[in-house]
Parts: C-alpha cells; sequence; structure tokens
C-alpha cells in the first residue's frame, strides 16, 4: 500500500488486539463504534501504531472498520488481520462477504492461520492475537465464548485489558464456578491489573481489574 511507508515495524509492545461479541444489539452499534474510534486515538497517543483484529462478524468488524475510518485521517496507523481460517466467511451472507473482502483488501498486513476450518481454530486465531499483542481491548458483557475465551487468556498472559462494554447499562456476568473478569468498579479479591490512562466518554477513567471471586463473596453491583 502507497502510505506504507508510514507505518513503524510492528511489534508487541506498539500492538493492540481487539476481541467481542459477536452479536450487537441495534443500539450498541453506534454507541460500541464511537468508543472504539475514542479508544484508537487513545491508543495512538499513548504509543500504539498497529491495531489486530480477527475479521468476524460483529465487533471485530466494527473494530477493523473504525481502525480503517481512522487510517484515512492518520497514516500511521496499520490494520493487521488475523485470519483463522482461508474459508472463515464461507456461510456468511453475500453483504457480510463483501465487507469482509473490503476489509482484507484494505488491511497494511494479514495472516490466514489455517486454509481451511478445522475445530479449535478461533481459539488458535485468538491467542495468536494476544500473544502479538500488548494491550486488548474487548467489548465483555459476559464469559461465553470466544470473547470470554480471549480476555482470561490475555489476562492469564498479562496483558493490559480495556473493557468498553457500557458499566451503566450492561451488566457483566460470570459462571459461577470459574468468577474470573475484567470490569471496573469492582470490589472484593481484587488484583487490579495495570492502571490504563484511557478515558470513558463520561470523563471518567477504567480501573481495569482482574477479580477472583470464591464465590462467598459476591462482587458490588453483579450477580
Amino acid at each position: 500500500m502507497m502510505n506504507a511507508v508510514c507505518l513503524l515495524p510492528r511489534t508487541e509492545q506498539n500492538t493492540v488486539c481487539f476481541t467481542g461479541h459477536r452479536n450487537l444489539d441495534p443500539e450498541e452499534i453506534a454507541i460500541v463504534r464511537e468508543r472504539l474510534r475514542q479508544m484508537i486515538r487513545e491508543c495512538f497517543s499513548a504509543g500504539y501504531r498497529w491495531f489486530i483484529c480477527g475479521g468476524a462478524l460483529g465487533f471485530d468488524t466494527l473494530a477493523a472498520t473504525a481502525v480503517l475510518e481512522e487510517k484515512r485521517q492518520n497514516n500511521q496507523i496499520g490494520l493487521f488481520l488475523a485470519v483463522p481460517c482461508g474459508d472463515q466467511a464461507r456461510q456468511w451472507q453475500k453483504q457480510e462477504q463483501a465487507v469482509y473482502r473490503e476489509i482484507l483488501d484494505s488491511a497494511d498486513e494479514k495472516i490466514i492461520l489455517s486454509d481451511h476450518y478445522y475445530s479449535g481454530c478461533m481459539h488458535m486465531r485468538n491467542q495468536y492475537m494476544v500473544q502479538h499483542s500488548s494491550l486488548c481491548i474487548c467489548y465483555l458483557r459476559s464469559f461465553t465464548g470466544g470473547t470470554g475465551f480471549t480476555v482470561r487468556y490475555a489476562l492469564a498472559c498479562n496483558r493490559r485489558v480495556v473493557n468498553l462494554c457500557l458499566p451503566d447499562s450492561v451488566p457483566l456476568k460470570e459462571p459461577s464456578w470459574n468468577s474470573t473478569f475484567t470490569f471496573p468498579f469492582v470490589s472484593a479479591n481484587a488484583l487490579t491489573v495495570p492502571l490504563l490512562p484511557f478515558r470513558l466518554a463520561t470523563g471518567r477513567k477504567w480501573s481495569v481489574m482482574s477479580v477472583r471471586s470464591s464465590g462467598k463473596r459476591p462482587c458490588a453491583g453483579h450477580s
């Protein structure tokens, strides 16, 4: 690409990865899109230059398109697409496939981890993204599926995590058998991951915590 000469080499330290739910309510989309664009700008100011997206539907697509929108104004930003398998979009609707192809064509770098789908390839993609970044930006409202896996894995790898899920409107739920989660404003057995200087639209700062609860001490404000 013509503007690739403006990009710094990609390193773990200057790279962010994204993970989030595929199914978003229509009223969430505009809010999530704006929070993504704000966070990308904050990340750039903090020294990040590369953004890894997994190319899935839902939050992944919003994140990739937000990076590309910001890139039109700032050619020092790079989009790196980590694709779990070459036939990822084979069952998607035509419009979804068209957006996906546009993202693929617009990415500064991309890697396809497997030619074909196999059980576990999504987890391999998620691990790859975490291993090649130092910050994980998620949209996590429930510890289910690949998003929950990726956030837990990021914490296990001592990555910093920012959750764009709205604290005032979306409860964060974690199965009682494994009460490990990241969310701001949480009490009870809190172990604080390095605090990030990123601001919410409200002006508050995220306090990113990893909380392990025995189940006997429920976290305040969550059930």
